[in-house]
């Protein structure tokens, strides 16, 4: 998922002015009003600047769902908002951020990556609900997995290109609507739910003592009948 970058947006619009691979730490750090070993302390490289962010939102989404004790549509719901809320907070920054993405193949290929994790927490939530214990439930819960964050991105997008076009309501609602096509392996409890089997019916006949196996099958057959009246 994309998340906003803690780097000052200075910093950031200089790695587009000027390219990545043309920009140096010097450069940045300055710009980012730091010395050049205190970047190197707090990112340690260009490429971890711009994802400054990424390990504590993901950390941040882990926590929620270890967290919460409500049923599994809500809790992915609140973790999507995790995401999309840390983006928001900073437009400019989230702005700068998706340009700069978007003309970096090596930094679009980092940022797949972090999509990936994203999908690895929410299935591994599904899994502490026993919610992936067969070979079909598993590949399921990967496409549930798969299938919130595809949402989330779309929203993002939306989002940066007008944000007034999409909220974290509406987030909710779409996250929601999917969730809900898996409700027979998500269930309301968040503990998914079983198949059960219609209960059997039960006829009682009173015969004669002594009555043939025709006439047993002709009174069960009418009481049936009367049954379904």
């Amino acid at each position: 998922m994309i998340a906003s970058s803690a780097v000052p947006p200075a910093a950031l619009d200089l790695l587009i002015s000027q390219g990545f691979d043309a920009t140096s730490v010097d450069e940045l750090a300055a710009a980012a009003g730091i010395s050049r070993s205190t970047f190197f302390r707090r990112f340690g490289s260009k490429e971890n600047m711009v994802f400054a962010d990424q390990e504590m939102i993901i950390t941040h989404v882990q926590t929620t769902l270890a967290a919460s004790s409500v049923d599994a549509i809500s809790t992915l719901i609140d973790a999507a908002h995790v995401v999309f809320d840390q983006y928001t907070v900073n437009p400019e920054g989230a702005q700068l951020r998706h340009k700069l993405l978007s003309s970096v193949p090596s930094l679009r290929e980092r940022e797949l990556v972090s999509t990936h994790r994203y999908e690895r927490a929410f299935y591994d939530f599904l899994a502490r609900r026993n919610l992936a214990n067969t070979a079909s439930e598993k590949s399921l819960c990967l496409g549930v997995s798969a299938g919130l964050v595809a949402i989330h991105n779309d929203h993002l997008r939306t989002w940066i290109k007008d944000p007034n076009s999409t909220d974290r309501s509406k987030l909710a609602h779409d996250v929601r609507l999917f969730l809900e096509r898996f409700a027979d392996l998500l269930g309301a409890d968040g503990t998914g739910t079983e198949a059960t089997s219609p209960a059997p019916t039960v006829v009682v006949s009173v015969l004669d003592s002594g009555a043939d196996e025709q006439a047993i099958l002709q009174a069960v057959s009418a009481a049936l009948k009367d049954r379904g009246k």
